[in-house]
């Protein structure tokens, strides 16, 4: 039984290829005050999303907008961070990061999730995109043969065409319906609040001097390893984004924590370093020494204090136990799976941030998400004994 009608007319797309065409998309889509959105893009080897693709749904319309064509962007970008508009989109994470890139780092605003108001709906916590489709316009089974395509290639395939702009045309006529199934169960306002949450974190930035907080084991250094992990955590993320190349290319974590522990001051002894990649050794050895040798200079008192692993410490097993009653009593109070509510992940950043991190750490880092919104509301009583 199909929940959603899907009418034809939603299905055809029309190729926008025009600044004149682009805004006058714009402008119908700010009648409507809603618009469905979907992007295309490569990221195998570089830093920032290459954008291939935009497909978008507005005022009964499907089109496609070539971002390799002559046309100017602006529009759709300040149509994007219009507070005013709605923007559909669906697992929007990497496609949030995409416009606040390409819109000179200038946040989206009104984002509605689907796949984040279906898991408040009922419908399953992190269904994917064609998953939902089937569910709710009558099996419809998309084709994603086409998922792995080279979006920057020209030119595309009908097929290519056909594929990217049903993801905008199903997606226009699945809001309405989560809309008010939002609506009906009284968690419109949850899911605006963590889509916004989602913008939020994938525009924020961490400070250079702290990014090896977040760098996986950092536990297992002590106190001139970190020194030497927090210059090095800094190194790589300058490094990645002067080259437009994806940190791990630069170097993984596991390389990361491999130098901070050995300390190599000469570049011969790099090679000692297991899967520290060739290309890094050959051009950016030189630079890895220097912010090893300038580490290693430190003042005892300039250097960060240890860590602990969080499994490890004292009285983490019963915290983690009466957070988790917690979000129980809340995911019945909502009727929503408890992952929604709060994952393992979530609980240990919290339990992170307040357990390990200064005070100093604390007020320049972001909130975790328990500390946050709609989850605080609800949380506030527990946790609030746990910091």
């Amino acid at each position: 039984m199909s929940l959603i009608q899907v009418a034809d007319s939603v299905l055809s797309y029309r190729v926008i290829d025009t600044t004149d065409d682009l805004q006058q998309f714009c402008q119908s889509a700010r009648t409507a005050g809603w618009l469905a959105i979907d992007t295309e893009f490569v990221r195998q080897r570089t830093y920032y999303a290459k954008l291939g693709l935009l497909q978008a749904h507005a005022n009964g319309q499907t089109v496609i907008i070539d971002p390799l064509k002559d046309v100017e962007l602006e529009p759709l970008w300040s149509l994007i961070c219009d507070a005013e508009v709605v923007k559909v989109v669906h697992a929007g994470g990497e496609d949030i990061e995409l416009f606040y890139h390409q819109a000179g780092q200038h946040q989206p605003q009104a984002i509605f999730d689907s796949q984040i108001a279906a898991g408040f709906c009922g419908l399953g916590s992190s269904i994917g995109y064609a998953k939902l489709v089937e569910q709710l316009c009558g099996g419809v089974e998309l084709d994603k043969s086409l998922s792995r395509t080279d979006w920057l290639k020209r030119p595309l395939t009908p097929e290519q065409l056909d594929y990217a702009a049903a993801d905008a045309s199903y997606l226009s006529a699945m809001y309405p319906y989560l809309l008010e199934k939002c609506q009906q169960r009284q968690v419109l306002d949850i899911v605006l609040a963590e889509s916004r949450l989602q913008v939020d974190k994938r525009t924020q930035s961490i400070a250079d001097d702290l990014l090896y907080l977040f760098v996986g084991n950092a536990w297992q250094c002590n106190q001139q390893q970190l020194g030497v992990l927090r210059e090095l955590a800094a190194w790589r993320q300058h490094k990645a984004q002067q080259r437009d190349m994806p940190l791990g290319f630069i170097f993984k974590d596991g390389v990361l924590l491999e130098l901070a522990r050995r300390q190599p001051t000469t570049e011969k002894q790099l090679f000692a370093v297991s899967d520290l990649p060739p290309l890094t050794r050959k051009y950016s050895g030189t630079e890895i020494v220097s912010v090893i040798q300038r580490a290693v200079r430190q003042e005892p008192e300039q250097l960060p204090a240890t860590l602990q692993r969080l499994d490890d410490m004292e009285g983490y097993k019963a915290t983690v136990k009466t957070i988790k009653a917690a979000v129980q009593r809340v995911a019945e109070e909502l009727d929503v799976d408890t992952v929604l509510v709060a994952s393992r992940k979530q609980i240990n950043d919290f339990l992170n941030f307040h357990w390990q991190f200064s005070e100093q750490q604390q007020q320049r880092l972001p909130k975790p998400d328990l500390n946050q919104g709609w989850r605080w509301q609800f949380l506030k009583a527990e946790l609030q004994t746990l910091m």
